[in-house]
């Protein structure tokens, strides 16, 4: 197909100058028989043809039809890169010029300083120094650094929002956010603790009963008490001025006691209840005043009025004026000398 191709352009190239190919009849005489017809050329047709061939580019062997024509195209030129400076701090000298230096002293009327550049330790005079200029790119150095690390900790605190629901998340210091679930939690510094549920009982004074019976007086009133059955919260904290919060299930604002409970016997004495004939009962607790706050919707945080000594403490909910039977606990342990680090 190609060849063929190329013969048609050879032979259109040559009629262009005139010359072509050509059929001649023969003369006939007055007899009834005729010759033949005879091919007459002109002169050196093919000879041309041969030419108009050679002056085909070789493109046209090389080049499928049809294809597109590539034109090489030189890659750009990238352009010069910034070269940024070595990390270190300047110092100015009076000609305007400065040396980038890891630190520097003043050693009487010489300046010693470190050369980044040069990785050595090396010597001027003093006065080749401007100072002013000198303080003035430390001051802007100081500030280019304290903006970059606040973008740092902006980028970290994002972070570390987005595994927040946003809804419900509530930064109760900087950097601190407050679990999303529903909870009671204690504070301490900079760490959050869930404080976990214990169960408390009641029971009834038998020594106080036995009384009853021997004295035969039913005057005597009944004595019970409201006990958790370990001697020690399962959380312990160290500080002595915690705070507390609490997401309830609700919007509702719950009604809570803080008392400091008494160890006695391997348990914790919550409360204890005087019961008159009458039925009149007496309570007898250890309560701690504490504030009630409302950062946010569904969100109470409790302080304490006063400094905590080590000992045993419990948080009571009350229900309508009795305790309930469910209490969150905890336990304030003496400092060490590790734990004020």
């Amino acid at each position: 197909m190609r060849h063929k191709r190329t013969w048609v352009m050879a032979v259109l190239a040559a009629r262009q100058h005139g010359r072509g190919v050509s059929f001649e009849p023969a003369k006939t005489g007055g007899g009834c028989t005729s010759s033949p017809p005879r091919k007459m050329y002109r002169k050196a047709p093919i000879t041309m043809a041969l030419a108009a061939l050679l002056a085909v580019p070789p493109r046209i062997w090389s080049v499928p039809p049809g294809a597109p024509e590539t034109q090489s195209k030189s890659a750009p030129d990238p352009g010069t890169v910034p070269v940024p400076l070595p990390k270190g701090k300047k110092l100015v000298l009076a000609d305007g010029t400065f040396q980038m230096v890891r630190e520097y002293s003043v050693q009487g009327d010489r300046v010693r300083y470190w050369s980044v550049e040069r990785s050595d330790w090396e010597e001027i005079p003093s006065t080749l120094v401007n100072w002013d200029a000198t303080h003035k790119a430390e001051a802007e150095q100081s500030k280019q650094d304290a903006d970059l690390k606040a973008k740092i900790h902006a980028t970290a605190m994002a972070d570390i929002a987005k595994e927040i629901d946003v809804d419900r998340s509530l930064e109760i210091k900087p950097g601190v956010f407050l679990p999303d679930g529903v909870g009671f939690y204690s504070l301490e510094g900079k760490q959050i603790y869930e404080m976990k549920q214990s169960l408390a009982v009641s029971k009834i004074s038998k020594g106080r009963e036995v009384g009853r019976i021997l004295s035969g007086v039913p005057l005597i009133p009944r004595k019970m008490s409201v006990e958790i059955p370990d001697a020690h919260a399962a959380l312990r904290l160290v500080t002595v001025e915690p705070e507390f919060f609490m997401r309830p299930a609700d919007d509702r604002e719950p009604r809570f006691r803080l008392l400091r409970v008494q160890v006695k016997g391997g348990r914790r004495i919550v409360e204890n209840i005087s019961i008159q004939i009458t039925g009149e009962q007496s309570h007898h607790a250890d309560d701690l005043d504490f504030q009630t706050w409302t950062p946010a919707r569904g969100v109470f945080r409790y302080t304490v009025n006063q400094r905590l000594e080590p000992g045993e403490y419990a948080f009571v909910e009350m229900t309508g004026e009795e305790i309930s039977s469910y209490v969150w606990d905890f336990g304030i342990d003496p400092a060490t000398p590790k734990s004020q680090k």
